[in-house]
């Protein structure tokens, strides 16, 4: 309880006191004493009101943050308090599955406050409707008030990300679903091939491993040996959407979400293929239409995204259903 709310509750029990005593006896000195606790307390009430019409809240979050995943909420007030030296304000964040709410302390020199408080980041999908309410009972703590603030923001969850060095494909999907042989493909990063393209002066970023020496003391400048590039790896990812299991679909999806991660680590050109959707997507854009996506039960739109895959790229179908799905070996 802040020093506000122990002032606010002692003034409350000596009104009820002196109000007892007033009426028992007929003092009209306990009466006046009564009329002025409760113009005290009106007082209170119309500065409590006055306050949180002038105070600004808002929040600071990231736009983004994975399921499960801790992240930092700041709430930063700014009013005008100058009946006290310091006043608390309770603000109460609402859109998540679960509000909550944190006290700001702002000092009335200052004018403003900081809080902050560590969050787990609840179950995927787009919070859109993020919304702060104050909640103040200064100076005295006799009433305590609520107002809404004119701050409003969105989270999007991303599905919860496991976090994989390596990705084979056991077998490739054509459009019609069958996986007709083995391809046996391990999906990892680009990197220098066999080659010897050129021998070049050596730049930032190079890799110390590839100095030629032998070169490099001959021109008296530091040289590099530059190789032919492996053939880019592309890959297509198709999400079923049919899923009678609703942990099963979640769990496809966090598996797309870890292959997506995987690519973008590992810097392969990856496309998230979504049945019925209008086109591809890739990179950040693709992990944010994961956070919403939800089931459907037309069997064709699988049939129609699997055609959109590109004929070059290692195709992966990633379902609830085992006998539709890619066979995947991860780690």
């Amino acid at each position: 309880m802040t020093d506000g709310g122990r002032l606010g509750l002692r003034l409350a029990l000596l009104g009820l006191a002196v109000g007892f005593a007033a009426v028992n006896t007929g003092n009209n000195l306990l009466y006046l004493i009564l009329s002025l606790l409760l113009g005290l307390a009106l007082v209170s009430a119309a500065a409590a009101c006055w306050s949180l019409r002038r105070l600004d809240v808002s929040a600071l979050l990231p736009e983004e943050v994975a399921c499960g995943q801790e992240f930092v909420v700041g709430v930063v007030a700014s009013g005008r308090f100058p009946l006290l030296p310091q006043t608390w304000i309770d603000v109460r964040l609402e859109g998540l599955p679960h509000g909550m709410t944190m006290s700001v302390g702002v000092p009335s020199g200052a004018g403003r406050g900081v809080a902050s408080e560590r969050v787990v980041a609840p179950g995927r999908g787009v919070y859109g409707n993020l919304s702060l309410s104050a909640r103040t009972a200064y100076p005295l703590g006799l009433w305590s008030f609520r107002r809404g603030q004119a701050w409003r923001g969105s989270l999007v969850v991303t599905p919860r990300i496991t976090r994989l060095t390596k990705l084979r494909v056991l077998s490739r999907a054509d459009a019609s679903g069958a996986r007709p042989g083995l391809n046996a493909s391990s999906i990892r990063g680009t990197s220098a091939g066999s080659d010897l393209r050129k021998i070049r002066q050596y730049t930032s970023g190079d890799d110390a491993r590839h100095i030629d020496w032998r070169s490099s003391a001959r021109t008296g400048r530091m040289m590099v040996r530059e190789f032919e590039r492996e053939q880019e790896r592309r890959l297509d990812i198709v999400l079923d959407l049919e899923a009678d299991n609703p942990a099963g679909f979640e769990a496809a999806v966090e598996r797309c979400a870890a292959i997506l991660d995987l690519a973008r680590r590992t810097r392969i050109d990856a496309r998230l293929i979504l049945p019925g959707a209008a086109s591809p997507l890739s990179g950040r854009s693709a992990m944010r239409r994961l956070a919403a996506i939800r089931p459907a039960r037309d069997r064709s739109l699988l049939r129609e995204a699997l055609r959109r895959a590109r004929p070059e790229a290692e195709l992966v179908v990633v379902s609830s259903d085992a006998r539709r799905a890619t066979p995947l070996e991860a780690a």
